[in-house]
This record gives structure tokens, C-alpha cells and sequence, in this order.
């Protein structure tokens, strides 16, 4: 519920900016974006019922608009699980491409990084979604993708002695990545 009044608000406040600059790209210089970001994960651990978990926190990222079309930037954020009281902290590096075709404006960007919470593994995160002008230098972004999250995994042997008792004995730990859906609603300045 509180997902779709926070849609409808960002709505209304961007019909109600984008009037004046309708089709407005970003010119090249500074540019800084902060978003609430949103991602959705759905498992079956060892036969299980599935078990939905749902991550939201805020990432910023800061950087170069090199023209109308190409942005270069670097970011950092946390998201946070409560029913697995789970985090995803990723620092990575950004590109940000806007297009125009007349009143609209889509964009796609790419996150590529490390997710630092887990053992430290890798943060991918690919999206395309809608700039709504707001003003001279503003905008509202809404973007769908995928997060590949990375973390580090114990691994452990079921063992089984002479006497029947049954132990679990430790033999590693490797790197494993979890895919997540992708919802962000932000604004740039």
C-alpha cells in the first residue's frame, strides 16, 4: 500500500513540474541522483516453501553529465531485509544514457560494483525506465530491472559416523550470486 501512494505522489508532483519543461534534457556538467530503491527476491531453500524477501533502502550516485545523452558517475547505497534482517550495501560505478523523442524521455543505466554487505561479492544492476522533466535542471526517474547480487556462501558436508551420529562439517565457502527484480523511483538535480 504505502508503494502505491508513494507512485501516485511522484506522479502528481512530476505531471505537475513537467508542463513548464516538457522534453528538457540534462546538459553536461555535475549531476547527482538520489533514489529509494526497491528489490524483490523469491526462494525455495532444501525443498521449503517459497519464501518472498523484500529489500528497500536508498542509493545515491554522483558524477559527469558529458553531454544531453551520456552521464559517467560513481554511487553507493544500503538496502535492507527485515525478514531475513539481510542487507544489500553495493559501491559501484555508473553510465546513464537519456534519450529524447520529443516529449519523451526514456533512459537506461547500468550499475556495475561490489556489494559489500555478505561477505563482499558483485553488484550488477542493469534498468531502463522514465525521466519526467521537473524544472530547469530536475527530474523524476522511475525504473524496472534486475539486480545480480553477490555474497559469499558456507559450505558444509553432512557426516554420518561409525556410531550413527550425524554432524556437519565445514569444507569451504564459495561465491554465489542472487538475481533480484528492480523498482527505483528517484529524483536527479
Amino acid at each position: 500500500m504505502q508503494l502505491k501512494k508513494l507512485i501516485a505522489i511522484a506522479a502528481v508532483l512530476t505531471a505537475l513540474g513537467a508542463s513548464e519543461a516538457e522534453g528538457r534534457q540534462p546538459h553536461s556538467g555535475y549531476r547527482g541522483f538520489i533514489d529509494w530503491s526497491n528489490d524483490l527476491r523469491s526462494d525455495t531453500f532444501y525443498g521449503f516453501p517459497r519464501q518472498t524477501s523484500f529489500y528497500t533502502g536508498v542509493t545515491t550516485s554522483h558524477g559527469y553529465q558529458i553531454n544531453s545523452i551520456f552521464f559517467a558517475g560513481a554511487g553507493i547505497g544500503a538496502e535492507h531485509c527485515s525478514n531475513l534482517d539481510n542487507w544489500i550495501v553495493p559501491v559501484f560505478a555508473e553510465g546513464r544514457a537519456d534519450f529524447s523523442f520529443g516529449a519523451f524521455t526514456p533512459f537506461a543505466d547500468i550499475r556495475l560494483g561490489a556489494n559489500m554487505a555478505e561477505g563482499v561479492g558483485v553488484y550488477f544492476s542493469p534498468s531502463v525506465g522514465y525521466r519526467f522533466n521537473w524544472g530547469r535542471k530536475a527530474g523524476v526517474n522511475l525504473a524496472l530491472g534486475m539486480t545480480l547480487g553477490g555474497y559469499k556462501c558456507e559450505l558444509y558436508n553432512l557426516v554420518i559416523d561409525d556410531s550413527g551420529y550425524t554432524s556437519l562439517m565445514y569444507v569451504g565457502s564459495e561465491r554465489r550470486a542472487r538475481p533480484y527484480f528492480t523498482f527505483r523511483v528517484g529524483f536527479d538535480f
